[in-house]
């Protein structure tokens, strides 16, 4: 789909959806609830991504673009990444808003905004290749994070 015409603009404006996706994006971003779900390590950062699901459900089935789901998909894995990098990331986690950024994204193609339709359309190649990257640097992340949780645990279990 090129363009979102005027009228599916205000439907998709009106829909479930779309304010459910205002809505994480106020209290996941604006109020950093985001950052402070993920000072729960690993489970707080992945369980956050699952609200990134609204934003892709948006991209699919109501706007139906292919290049703004991968740049929506691209944005929620780089804040999965960020929030995965121990004590660095956690603190980052506060300041990389995905949501605000995807939330833009829908806002600027349900309101036909050349600008950002040009952007997305643009980055999408890049994001395609970034969605490889951050799936292997995520995949690593978690696999070593896991290790060292590991480790630590027996650690713990030995000096009781």
């Amino acid at each position: 789909m090129t363009d979102v015409p005027a009228p599916y603009a205000q439907h998709l404006e009106n829909s479930r959806s779309y304010r459910l996706s205002r809505l994480l994006k106020r209290y996941l971003d604006d109020y950093y609830l985001d950052g402070f779900i993920g000072l729960i390590p690993v489970a707080g950062d992945v369980f956050s991504q699952m609200f990134n699901l609204v934003f892709v459900y948006i991209s699919v089935f109501k706007i139906r673009s292919v290049s703004l789901t991968v740049v929506v998909i691209f944005n929620s894995l780089l804040d999965l990444l960020v929030g995965l990098i121990p004590l660095v990331g956690t603190v980052l986690d506060f300041f990389h808003r995905s949501y605000k950024r995807n939330f833009e994204l829908l806002e600027g193609f349900s309101r036909n905004d050349a600008e950002v339709i040009h952007r997305v359309r643009h980055q999408a190649l890049l994001a395609a290749v970034g969605i490889v990257l951050l799936t292997a640097a995520c995949v690593w992340l978690l696999k070593n994070l896991f290790i060292l949780l590991e480790q630590g645990w027996q650690m713990f279990l030995n000096w009781l």
